[in-house]
């Protein structure tokens, strides 16, 4: 397989090597981190490019470092879809625990890596059609705000609406970012398991 002219023509010319993985249809994505190691099996369709271990990538330096902002941060893998030239951007990011603190770290992750891939798909001569987003876990742990001592455990993100995560999001599948207003995106979330090596596997397709 291989790319069209212009995407090609970026690669070669735009973007440092070995950006992205070679394009392939099944691609094992993996977080290395002791505290937690997952495999994610993903099979693909199509045209894609695949950024593995994105969150360890250079992106853009222009953005805030306050961690409040969550600028400098961004999920695991990205994958991009070609759809009869409508581009599917698929953020992906992987845990082995989620709760209510956790996802507001999570969205700051998915609103940094959104703006980030904007700007990289300008480069790659391409436009975004529509967003998914993904989160891999082995357990959850969420509560809701009837069910907390104190709610301001659930304060969210600067300049954000108060949502409950659980209700609002999660068991809705949709994740709900700020950019001045709320915008809302598809969520899903892949169910891990503990295999007999201590990893999280898993497989989605897309």
């Amino acid at each position: 397989m291989v790319y069209k002219s212009r995407i090609k023509f970026a690669i070669d010319n735009f973007i440092i090597d070995n950006y992205f993985l070679p394009m392939k249809n099944i691609y094992e994505l993996k977080e290395t981190a002791d505290s937690g190691k997952s495999v994610l099996k993903v099979n693909i369709e199509n045209e894609n490019i695949c950024i593995e271990d994105y969150d360890n990538k250079p992106k853009c330096v222009f953005t805030r470092e306050d961690k409040k902002y969550c600028m400098r941060k961004s999920v695991d893998h990205v994958l991009l879809l070609n759809d009869n030239d409508n581009w599917i951007l698929h953020l992906i990011e992987m845990k082995s625990s989620l709760g209510n603190r956790t996802w507001i770290e999570v969205k700051g992750k998915f609103r940094a890596s959104y703006l980030n891939m904007k700007a990289l798909c300008e480069f790659l001569g391409i436009s975004l059609s529509s967003v998914c987003t993904y989160t891999t876990f082995e357990k959850e742990s969420f509560n809701t705000i009837q069910n907390l001592a104190d709610p301001k455990t659930l304060l969210p993100m600067l300049g954000e609406k108060a949502i409950d995560p659980k209700k609002d999001e999660w068991d809705k599948n949709i994740v709900t970012l700020n950019f001045g207003e709320g915008i809302s995106f598809p969520h899903k979330s892949v169910k891990m398991t503990r295999n007999p090596n201590g990893e999280l596997v898993g497989e989605l397709s897309i």
